[in-house]
């Protein structure tokens, strides 16, 4: 008599048994422990039939199969980013960090002599972790080290202290020795520093598998800052400035001066950016009354500054000269896109030849302090802009000083014909000696010519406000609304005629 053999089970199937009514499940885990499992139904009550059973025990299996397969996947990618962390750990060097980090999008390119002045703030972190520490790579930086290389150089200032000079890449010159640089450092260079060595870690925070917060310089608080303001040029140092200017110096400071534009701005200010539809009889275009419209280069904002009387005048004269050209002033802009501070430096030493006192000594620190030059102009117009009357949301509508939101924000307020009221209040900032005309008004003029212009054109129920506005102003009631009431009283009074 032949014996049916039993068929082996799969492997990882389990094996299914039953004591007394109930179907029990026995099979290992991912450990290869061997566990017991009571089947059940979806409802929760014990199995009884073997073919329930087998079905139960082959859904159990299989789920317990894709959870384990889905570990393992997991497990596998864990360790795979771990290595890939590690080589990435092994392979940036202290050396190499600052090029590889260059490597990373940036939201702004930064220009090659921030890029050479940030390079050497890293090198001399560098220098600090070999020097104490003998660290070659990123990854063995922590926040005690970083800690130790700012306290350093907040108390005595640089690390490395010998400038070389490195003769491939300097031009030729006398001989050079090498020579060591001494003394502290002012808190706004300090906090440079340690933006630089911040900056690095924070580009490459993915490759070295860090979080922000274990970023070494994530901790550390930048110095407080206690700025020097510039200060604005005096009546009498702008008479200096434009009694009798050489053409170049002449161009930019009366344009510097009528729009608050910045040095970067005036340089490279385009014919394009000025408003010119109408031709004279003698072909100069006719700028009085329109606008210069130009995105500024630090901000990126647009500003709309409406021409004026000695603006106007001046455009008309360069015309002349470049009118054919790209730029209103193409030798400030060859000097001002060529870089090497050669325009700043002329400004410089223009301002220094009329004895105007360009620096002040601030206590606690080595260097004098620039608080007169090219960018005074701009406080200038805001101060000048000020105290004549025009008001803030005009001001900032044309210097675009505030942030894009905020200037957004006040231009909706300033139209073109708010802009145009405003400026005319700045006439007569540069001197009667220099390039301003001869009708050239003081403010009580342009105020005074304003009310009367309103009064021609104004309705008789405006007349009716105006004089209880001025009658107000006489005892000193300097209210700027006038009730029905009121008008009503003053009528009955006959203190004004209305006809």
């Amino acid at each position: 008599m032949s014996v049916k053999k039993a068929s082996r089970r799969k492997k990882g199937f389990g094996h299914i048994y039953k004591v007394k009514e109930t179907f029990y499940l026995q099979y290992r885990d991912a450990n290869h422990k061997r566990c017991s499992l009571t089947l059940k139904t979806a409802s929760g009550k014990k199995i009884t039939e073997e073919r329930e059973a087998r079905a139960a025990a082959k859904k159990f299996l299989e789920r317990q199969h894709k959870i384990q397969e889905i570990e393992t996947r997991e497990e596998y990618l864990e360790k795979r980013a771990k290595l890939k962390k590690l080589k990435a750990r092994l392979t940036i060097t202290l050396v190499d960090a600052f090029d590889v980090h260059l490597q990373k999008p940036h939201t702004r390119s930064a220009s090659e002599k921030v890029l050479k002045v940030s390079r050497r703030y890293w090198e001399d972190f560098v220098s600090f972790l070999q020097d104490h520490y003998g660290f070659m790579t990123l990854d063995q930086v922590e926040r005690v080290h970083a800690e130790a290389y700012i306290a350093y150089i907040r108390k005595n200032g640089r690390y490395d202290v010998m400038i070389r000079y490195n003769k491939e890449t300097a031009p030729k010159r006398k001989p050079f020795k090498d020579y060591k640089y001494g003394g502290t450092l002012s808190n706004t260079t300090l906090n440079r520093y340690q933006a630089a060595c911040k900056a690095v870690f924070t580009f490459l925070s993915t490759d070295l598998g860090y979080s922000i917060e274990e970023n070494p310089f994530f901790h550390i608080k930048p110095l407080k800052l206690e700025p020097i303001d510039r200060e604005i040029f005096s009546d009498d140092e702008l008479s200096l400035i434009f009694r009798n200017p050489p053409p170049l110096m002449k161009a930019v400071f009366t344009i510097g001066i009528c729009t608050g534009l910045r040095l970067g701005d005036v340089a490279t200010l385009r014919w394009r950016d000025i408003e010119i539809k109408e031709r004279a009889s003698n072909n100069i275009p006719i700028f009085f009354g329109k606008e210069i419209h130009r995105i500024t280069r630090k901000t990126k904002t647009l500003v709309h500054i409406p021409i004026e009387y000695e603006l106007s005048e001046f455009f008309r004269a360069q015309w002349l000269i470049s009118g054919n050209m790209e730029y209103v002033i193409p030798e400030a802009a060859e000097m001002y896109l060529g870089g090497s501070h050669t325009l700043n430096n002329r400004i410089v030493s223009y301002i220094k030849s009329l004895g105007i006192e360009k620096y002040r000594i601030i206590p606690g620190r080595k260097r004098k302090q620039s608080v007169k030059d090219f960018h005074s102009l701009r406080h200038c117009f805001c101060y000048y802009a000020g105290i004549r009357g025009v008001p803030l949301p005009i001001v900032q509508s044309i210097v675009g000083h505030l942030t894009p939101t905020m200037t957004k924000h006040y231009q909706s307020h300033a139209d073109r014909a708010a802009r145009k009221q405003g400026i005319a209040l700045m006439r007569g900032l540069i001197s009667q000696d220099g390039i301003s005309p001869q009708t050239a008004k003081n403010t009580s003029d342009v105020l005074r010519e304003r009310i009367i212009q309103f009064v021609e054109t104004a309705t008789k129920m405006q007349i009716l406000q105006l004089n209880v506005i001025i009658d107000k102003l006489a005892v000193n009631e300097l209210a700027l609304g006038t009730s029905d009431v009121d008008l009503q009283i003053i009528q009955e009074r006959k203190l004004i005629t209305v006809s």
